[in-house]
């Protein structure tokens, strides 16, 4: 029998410094039938120097690379690297340049997928690349949490990896930084409007909340995620200085509203709207206390607000399971201590794990 062919897919923009690692851990990975797929959204540090220099040498996995013009987006990079794999591709393996993977995760993931026909994604347990102080690993994200307040969080997150999160078992969602998905699963659920179609992750995102939205699409029309702790990957997560960017700063907090146009159910977010009103303020007030230049920015993006209402009808319209059905079954309680606590330590430098404090 043989092997379910996998392409990784690896989005580059400004990445030669962290490129190298990460396609050294791919052409690592001992499961025979995968290719690698990178696409460059027009980066100019040398990142085309890294992949060519890559491509020319000896490799276990064969490894293509796509150059785009213009800066396309994590999710319009995704899109470009969809359509370049052929039919016999039954897994896409979704990676950031600033990862590295276990040898096996590849195998281990593949083999969890397969269990369940209706599993679509697979998260592995992802550890930040930096230890703690005591050299205790530290949890990056064991998959995506939705709660009541309709704040996504990666469960773990800053945690010591003391075992706490070593069952396997199944998640609201997966990382865009490392995670497995079924391509029968992405050609389901890619949109198929006329602006939209063929579009596996929703372009207008571009960056950031693109795997949240891919999460709860994938649940209204009843496919499941899964997270798998056997299989290992490590993430660099900059800190608040580095990601503090006008343009990161803007996406972060218009996708979230973009999203939850896209997938809510509008009376459950009716009745949280107390506490979402609430935490969308402190936000917004955040934003502009810290990085000003993202305000307008960030509004303006609000124009896309039609088109996320437009997708939402073809959604509800397909959608397999109610709206009202997936925000009962993974919206968990809010809290506010929690919240508080992460972003104080965030936005403080004392996360653990965090590169560049």
């Amino acid at each position: 029998m043989s092997a379910t062919r996998v392409a990784a897919i690896v989005v580059a923009w400004q990445s030669a410094a962290d490129l190298p690692a990460c396609l050294a851990s791919l052409d690592a990975q001992d499961h025979d039938a995968l290719e690698v797929v990178v696409v460059d959204n027009a980066s100019t540090d040398g990142t085309a120097d890294v992949l060519a220099a890559a491509a020319s040498g000896q490799r276990r996995h064969p490894l293509r690379v796509r150059t785009n013009p213009t800066n396309r987006g994590f999710a319009g990079g995704v899109n470009d690297g969809l359509a370049l794999l052929g039919p016999e591709v039954e897994v896409v393996l979704l990676v950031n340049p600033d990862t590295r993977l276990a040898p096996d995760l590849v195998r281990r993931g593949v083999a969890a997928l397969l269990v369940d026909r209706h599993r679509g994604s697979v998260q592995p347990k992802v550890r930040r690349a930096v230890p703690a102080p005591d050299g205790r690993p530290v949890l990056d994200t064991t998959g995506h949490v939705l709660t009541r307040a309709r704040l996504l969080r990666n469960r773990g997150e800053g945690e010591i990896d003391g075992g706490r999160h070593d069952t396997p078992g199944e998640v609201f969602g997966v990382s865009g930084a490392v995670a497995l998905h079924r391509r029968a699963m992405l050609a389901d659920v890619a949109w198929r409007g006329p602006d939209d179609a063929g579009q596996v992750l929703t372009d207008d995102l571009f960056a950031y909340f693109d795997d949240v939205d891919l999460d709860w699409r994938a649940r209204l029309l009843g496919w499941s995620a899964w997270y798998e702790p056997s299989a290992l990957a490590w993430h660099v997560r900059g800190g608040a200085g580095p990601r503090r960017t006008a343009t990161v700063e803007a996406l972060n907090w218009s996708n979230r509203l973009l999203v939850l146009a896209t997938c809510d159910d509008g009376r459950s977010l009716l009745r949280a709207g107390p506490v979402v009103a609430a935490t969308t303020l402190l936000k917004t007030v955040e934003l502009a206390l810290t990085c000003p230049r993202a305000v307008l920015p960030a509004l303006r993006r609000l124009g896309l607000l039609p088109a996320a209402r437009r997708r939402r009808r073809e959604l509800v319209a397909r959608a397999r399971v109610p709206t009202a059905q997936v925000v009962a079954r993974w919206a968990e309680p809010f809290s506010w201590r929690a919240w508080v606590r992460t972003w104080w330590r965030r936005v403080t430098g004392r996360a653990l794990g965090v590169a560049g404090q």
